[in-house]
């Protein structure tokens, strides 16, 4: 006798409408990978603290700048076209392990510090105004 494989059983236990579900939820999978790798890079940093803009950096250059939170100051570093945060007052430290950004629309904050950092620029920058639902404190 011939023993079955298990990728022979497993296949035969689903029916049409798994193998459907299954190749939508591939194809929708592999869809929004494709949108979040082929989103254009920002070209700018806007850095707004209590929702009023503070700076705006270039991405094209390496610097580092301190801005000043609640709680101290924060320094934001740019280098080789992203931005990141780098915050040491925070408890918790939450926006310094964000890591770096540098597609358009991202942001990373540290809400104790009530600093936002906005990458814009690019062809995903729909509107000049702020258009967040609210952050909380």
């Amino acid at each position: 006798m011939r023993q079955e494989t298990t990728k022979g059983v497993l296949w035969r236990a689903t029916t049409r409408a798994d193998r459907w579900v299954m190749a939508l939820s591939l194809l929708l999978i592999g869809g929004l990978a494709s949108y979040l790798a082929l989103r254009p890079a920002g070209q700018q940093a806007v850095i707004q603290r209590d929702n009023q803009t503070v700076l705006t950096l270039s991405l094209t250059r390496d610097q580092q700048t301190e801005v000043e939170g609640h709680l101290g100051p924060v320094v934001i570093q740019i280098k080789e076209g992203r931005v990141r945060l780098l915050e040491y007052a925070s408890p918790r430290m939450i926006g310094t392990r964000s890591g770096w950004i540098a597609q358009s629309g991202a942001m990373v904050a540290c809400v104790p510090c009530g600093i936002l950092i906005r990458v814009t620029g690019g062809q995903a920058d729909h509107s000049s105004d702020n258009h967040y639902d609210g952050i909380a404190r």
